[in-house]
């Protein structure tokens, strides 16, 4: 998920009446009704009003904190953040070195409670050029790197095809830290296709598109690339008509490894319980199957071997 995707009615309240800001709607439930959109350019308008209410390092320890303990409730055991990294430092002029050293104080104090581990995956946003966010991304190299997992790219991909990301990825790679992408959300299976040649990515968010593709699909399956799936999300943001259109049977069906997330949860009305739930449904799954896609959680995520054998012990 989203760090900033998981800022609630309630936070954001705190948020806006923390900085002296009206916020978008008075009210718990007004809120709530504001977080309904319709399409991905109106989920943006909310997207990019959060981030704006998100300005001091204890606003990222505490939209960090307050989500681990949901997260928790709901049988998660590891979490991994995306955070809109380039967004924060190019578009409101932040330093990476408080929003992270913020977000970390945050997940501390969770993971004392929960139990928990985490970690934070640095994005790029697509819509700034590679320049501005290569900019950005050194303030994330040159700071603590101890809890930064990988790094991602956000979507969609229009400017992909004619700005050099890849260098971006390649300067993380030779830190030991490696790649993650959006691709295929929207989008058709190039953007899976490109992810992986140019990103090197070693696990891909939604993938969703890439069924049209044979050849595509091959490239997920024979190198064991995972695609994290958000049913709920892609609902949401009309990434998929309904139900009954969404390809995650046929992902399941074709070998691909599948993982399933909630994106922004709140934003969307939706957690990690209810994406499952869907899965249950949509895909006609037993409990065996089940099992499997929370064993593909863990085998994708980037937490360590001796926690991702523990984790899978209980599971079995």
């Amino acid at each position: 998920m989203h760090l900033e995707g998981t800022v609630d009615a309630t936070t954001l309240l705190i948020l806006a009446e923390r900085h002296g800001v009206e916020p978008p709607a008075p009210s718990v439930e007004a809120v709530d009704e504001w977080y309904k959109f319709d399409g991905f350019p109106m989920f943006l308008e909310r997207y990019f009003a959060v981030l704006a209410l998100l300005r001091d390092p204890e606003d990222f320890a505490l939209i960090a904190e307050r989500y681990m303990h949901t997260a928790h409730a709901q049988g998660v055991v590891h979490l991994e953040y995306h955070v809109s990294a380039t967004g924060h430092v190019v578009e409101n002029n932040q330093e990476w070195a408080s929003i992270h050293d913020g977000i970390v104080e945050g997940c501390q104090r969770a993971a004392a409670a929960t139990g928990m581990t985490w970690g934070l995956i640095p994005d790029n946003s697509p819509h700034l050029s590679a320049a501005d966010c290569a900019r950005a991304m050194d303030q994330v190299f040159a700071h603590n790197l101890d809890h930064v997992v990988a790094i991602g790219m956000g979507g969609p991909a229009d400017n992909w095809w004619t700005d050099d990301f890849a260098s971006i990825y390649a300067k993380a790679r030779s830190l030991g830290i490696p790649g993650v992408s959006h691709a295929a959300e929207h989008g058709g299976p190039a953007e899976v296709i490109f992810a992986i040649e140019n990103f090197e990515a070693v696990r891909i968010q939604h993938g969703i598109g890439v069924m049209s593709d044979p050849v595509a699909v091959a490239v997920l399956v024979d190198n064991a690339i995972p695609c994290d799936v958000c049913p709920g999300s892609n609902l949401a943001l009309h990434a998929v008509d309904s139900p009954e259109s969404h390809p995650l049977p046929q992902m399941l069906d074709a070998g691909i490894i599948v993982t399933l997330g909630t994106d922004d949860p709140p934003m969307f009305q939706t957690n990690l319980l209810d994406d499952y739930r869907r899965a249950w449904d949509w895909c006609d799954l037993d409990e065996a199957s089940i099992r499997e896609l929370a064993r593909n959680s863990i085998d994708a995520s980037f937490a360590t071997t001796a926690d991702k054998r523990r984790w899978l012990a209980d599971l079995a």
